[in-house]
């Protein structure tokens, strides 16, 4: 499985020396070799350790990988205070596979400069202790804090105009410090001692949609004296890796589809072209509206923006149209005429019949082998962070052959549930009868009130979830 988007990858070695350090720092050379025992680590002489306490622990380490290294950090930053080790132990384990990018960083930090003040009336060489070592303990850094100390006093406090809030942070260490300790920056200028109610409210928005496309968000967390607290917390689960390719708005014949280039992972439809759609623009998380129809504009010639929503919508109406199920075709215009007014530029794509499994021959060619369940999802939304949601209506074909209910096809459906789950996708079932005043006749559909107010209160409670409307 490819690693997720933003992971970060830390040398063991790196680990060892930072345990070594630690250790080395902490503690005295005769009592070396007794505190390594204690930590399931072979002892030695004390001369060994008297000679160099660092080399002493480094050749105990050598033998064991990340588990047994980890559980070693851990024990060590128990007994001792070493935060180098701790910020470490947090990357690789909490902090190792969802990041914040270095772009989202500078972005976060600059974010601040519209703030008066960062930390209010909290001493700031305290408060900077968030990214930043002890400013009492100079001797650790061999002057640097001291330099450190008295640039900060000259440029940002005594001279104001040297320095603005994203100059001091970057300064200090906030671009490259753990992610551990970036978020604690984060929570610290959201601390209600620092800010007001009304500032802390202002804050986290503009927050919200800088962390947002690395699947962050901040959140209030707990209430201290009828005052919010404020953490930085992962969305909801995205799906491992990036798309790649999407094939949907199917209307007919199953397309035939080749590699162009199977290196890069170019896909053509060969045959039955004109049955269904191949977006054919990087996926990098979410996919907008706004983005698909700038899409189709290019790919039609179309003049302008309106133009290629309006066709755009008319093409992936005709897909929803020819499923002739009024639950799906409800969901579809209900979505776009109520949520394209709230959420503008910023609604997501609504795409239906797509392609999730791809088998190149039919059931019918297959005969008695069988093939791939499934192939199509009835809806898919791409938002940031990698989220992506399914959303299925199933009529009784789903559950039953003709009308007796099928255990066979019951647990073809679970089993697909589950894997779809698993593999980081969310997935939302509809039944087909809870669209009971939508209906088609002949080639006319309309929608009931009922169907209107089910599908409006799904995905407003839906956009409430992933923090894309407010509660």
């Amino acid at each position: 499985m490819p690693e997720p988007s933003g992971s970060r990858r830390i040398p063991l070695d790196t680990l060892r020396d930072e345990i070594a350090q630690a250790l080395a720092a902490a503690v005295k050379s005769y009592n070396l070799p007794s505190v390594c025992f204690e930590l399931g680590l072979n002892t030695g002489d004390t001369s060994e350790a008297h000679s160099s306490k660092r080399l002493y622990v480094k050749n105990r380490l050598l033998n064991h990988k990340e588990p047994e290294l980890l559980r070693i950090a851990k024990g060590v930053v128990e007994q001792f205070e070493v935060p180098a080790l701790a910020d470490l132990v947090s990357e690789i384990t909490t902090h190792a596979e969802y990041r914040v990018t270095p772009l989202t960083r500078r972005a976060v930090l600059k974010s601040f400069n519209s703030l008066d003040s960062l930390f209010g009336e909290i001493d700031l060489f305290e408060s900077l202790e968030v990214i930043a070592p002890p400013w009492h303990k100079p001797s650790e850094s061999g002057g640097f804090l001291d330099t450190l100390k008295e640039d900060v006093q000259q440029h940002y406090i005594r001279n104001p105009e040297d320095w603005n809030h994203f100059d001091l942070l970057e300064k200090c260490g906030a671009l490259k410090c753990s992610q551990a300790r970036f978020f604690g920056l984060i929570e610290k200028i959201l601390d209600p001692i620092v800010h007001n109610a009304e500032e802390q409210t202002q804050i986290a928005e503009i927050l919200n949609g800088l962390l947002k496309p690395d699947g962050f968000r901040v959140t209030v967390v707990k209430q201290i004296s009828g005052r919010s607290v404020y953490g930085v917390e992962r969305i909801a689960g995205g799906v491992a890796g990036s798309a790649k390719n999407l094939i949907f708005a199917s209307i007919g014949e199953k397309p035939e589809l080749i590699f162009r280039d199977a290196i890069n992972n170019d896909v053509e439809i060969s045959k039955h072209a004109d049955k269904c759609l191949i977006y054919d623009r990087p996926l990098l998380s979410g996919l907008k509206w706004v983005t698909m129809a700038a899409w189709w504009q290019q790919r039609e010639g179309l003049p302008d923006l309106a133009a290629a929503r309006k066709a755009l919508g008319e093409r992936l109406m005709r897909s929803v149209e020819l499923t002739t199920s009024p639950g799906e075709y409800s969901i579809f215009r209900t979505y776009y005429e109520v949520f394209a007014h709230k959420l503008g530029d910023d609604l997501p794509a609504l795409i239906p019949q797509v392609y999730l499994h791809y088998d190149p021959l039919t059931a019918r060619q297959r005969g008695d082998e069988k093939a791939l369940e499934r192939q199509r999802m009835d809806f898919l939304l791409l938002l940031d962070g990698n989220i992506r949601v399914v959303i299925e209506v199933d009529g009784k074909r789903h559950y039953a052959e003709g009308e007796k209910a099928s255990p066979r096809l019951y647990a073809a459906l679970v089993a697909e549930d589950r894997r779809l789950r698993l593999a980081g996708y969310e997935l939302y079932r509809f039944g087909a009868s809870e669209f009971e005043d939508a209906m088609l006749d002949g080639d006319r559909y309309t929608v009931g009130p009922l169907a209107r107010r089910l599908v409006t209160e799904f995905f407003e409670k839906l956009f409430r979830r992933h923090g894309m409307v407010k509660a």
